[in-house]
């Protein structure tokens, strides 16, 4: 059994292996996960944080147009890449290359991809990523053996600037896996991400901008943000589910095809639990709750105290809500024994908002008894 991490540790894992080097070569790691867990997408995030690091420009190469890549190759210096290769894309000549005769000795050299000559190139630097490595095809992943063993494509070597990573599924995820070969297995390190606290992933999709009501229903139901059953015929529900889903319902008003939308992207039956969510707001009044704080303790539904909490955490944030209205709905919440929602609502605050909550909260006036008992949240 491989080593289990949690994100932040994978972020970390990912720093240190690109910064260490063993006789010349930085060591491959190979990482496993379920679906949707987030292995592509804080790989992403932290190659982009080490481009700022280096001074580089981040690429992903996928996303690059043809011209910008053909620039690219021919003066990587200044950038630092992303390359994703999804090796269950790939046939092997993909990777090997093909074989060309050369003059008239008949010997043959290998006309690698162009993606070859970048990783190849002796200015250039980044993150070589196979994806979805154990959902190739054995002769797919025999052509990847001679990269992980000698940093080598065809007749070149990888430049010693870039680190090559492995990420794949797990077993028992039914999504057909090949089973790596020891000696592949045994040439780097190996983890297994695990699926993250619904606190975690709430902080990422504050700071990456999810749909606070999104946010409120998962701080409500966190058992909703992973639910993958292989029997019950239902759509699975992963957090790359709840991301699409925040992609999907862009400027999506109505509750008929809200509802429409998230039953492909989560599953029929948390999406009509998620719809039912959203409805909220129009039963209850946030702009009310604003004017006279005392009527939350008229709100007796668990779901309707979560959904006004991180609405007003997200409007601190766009300055439709004042810090005082925050200290005053604190402390009915907590003249109720509601200290969970006091907790929620300032942790939300300060993800929104960190410099002006910590800022608002530190030059008014500290008579407030709430401040003390609960600053404890302010040091995230």
């Amino acid at each position: 059994m491989v080593k289990k991490i949690n994100h932040e540790q994978f972020a970390k894992l990912i720093k240190l292996y690109y910064k260490q080097v063993r006789n010349g070569k930085k060591i491959p790691l190979l990482a496993y996960g379920t679906f949707g867990v987030g292995k592509s997408a804080v790989t992403k995030q932290t190659a982009i944080e080490i481009a700022e690091t280096k001074g580089k420009k981040f690429v992903d190469w996928n996303s690059a147009s043809l011209e910008e890549k053909e620039a690219i190759a021919l003066n990587p210096k200044e950038y630092f890449i992303l390359m994703d290769i999804r090796l269950s894309e790939y046939d092997s000549s993909d990777i090997k290359g093909l074989p060309d005769f050369k003059g008239d000795d008949n010997s043959i050299i290998w006309k690698t991809p162009f993606w070859a000559k970048v990783v190849t190139h002796p200015e250039s630097d980044g993150l070589l990523f196979f994806d979805e490595i154990n959902l190739a095809t054995p002769l797919v992943i025999s052509s990847t053996y001679k990269i992980l063993y000698d940093r080598v494509i065809g007749e070149n070597k990888i430049n010693s600037d870039w680190f090559i990573m492995g990420c794949g599924n797990k077993d028992d995820d039914k999504a057909h896996t090949h089973e790596l070969a020891a000696p592949v297995r045994d040439r780097g390190g190996e983890v297994e991400l695990t699926s993250p606290s619904s606190e975690a992933w709430i902080d990422w999709a504050v700071d990456s901008g999810i749909d606070s009501k999104i946010i409120g229903f998962l701080s409500w139901k966190p058992s909703n943000l992973h639910a993958v059953d292989f029997d019950d015929g239902q759509k699975f529900t992963t957090e790359r589910g709840w991301e699409r889903l925040n992609t999907l319902l862009n400027g999506v008003t109505d509750y008929k095809t809200m509802e429409l939308v998230s039953g492909t992207a989560i599953g029929e039956g948390i999406a009509r639990e998620y719809v039912a969510f959203c409805k909220i707001k129009d039963s209850v009044s946030l702009d009310e709750i604003l004017k006279n704080p005392s009527a939350l303790k008229l709100v007796t539904e668990i779901s309707t105290k979560y959904f006004l909490t991180t609405a007003i955490g997200e409007n601190y944030k766009k300055n439709k809500v004042r810090f005082e209205d925050v200290m005053k709905i604190s402390e009915v919440f907590d003249e109720m024994g509601n200290v969970e929602f006091v907790a929620l609502l300032w942790r939300l605050c300060i993800r929104y908002s960190p410099t002006k909550f910590k800022k608002d909260f530190t030059t008014k006036d500290l008579e407030n008894p709430l401040r003390e008992k609960y600053a404890k949240y302010l040091t995230n």
